[in-house]
């Protein structure tokens, strides 16, 4: 998943440090809606240490209930082959999600699947694994929920 729109209305503060905007607070939470919804719901997070990926995590977990999360910092500004390291380490049953950044987020997809998806913010794509391969089974945009 990427994470919710962030502002671009401070000045003078680093990009780590950006935090949502309202967009992006109100739709934190309608996506964690819409994954319940689908039956998707993470076992673990793993997000980037980034104020944005943090408050999105912060606007989804109460819809998530007790899931387990890990602020990794190596997802901030991640490459695709960090994010295939970050992957190595995940567990193989159940659902795990990488709360990240693009463009690293739509070059994994397109890496695992083969297949190119846009990921404007907030957007979260589930991928589904069988004997080593890699496919993406839904793609949910915020501006494509009710």
């Amino acid at each position: 998943m990427r994470h919710a729109k962030s502002s671009w209305k401070e000045t003078g503060i680093e990009d780590h440090d950006r935090p949502l905007n309202k967009r992006g607070s109100r739709d934190a939470p309608r996506m964690a809606d819409a994954i319940n919804d689908r039956g998707w719901s993470p076992d673990l997070i793993l997000v980037s240490s980034s104020k944005r990926t943090l408050q999105t995590l912060s606007g989804m977990s109460n819809r998530f209930g007790d899931v387990l999360s890990e602020i990794r910092p190596e997802i901030y500004h991640a490459t695709v082959y960090d994010l295939l390291l970050v992957l190595d380490g995940i567990p193989q049953d159940g659902t795990t999600m990488v709360l990240g950044h693009n463009p690293g987020s739509e070059i994994l997809v397109n890496k695992l699947s083969g297949e190119w998806h846009e990921m404007p913010t907030a957007t979260a794509v589930l991928l589904t694994e069988s004997r080593g391969s890699w496919e993406v089974a839904e793609v949910i945009r915020p501006k494509e929920i009710q």
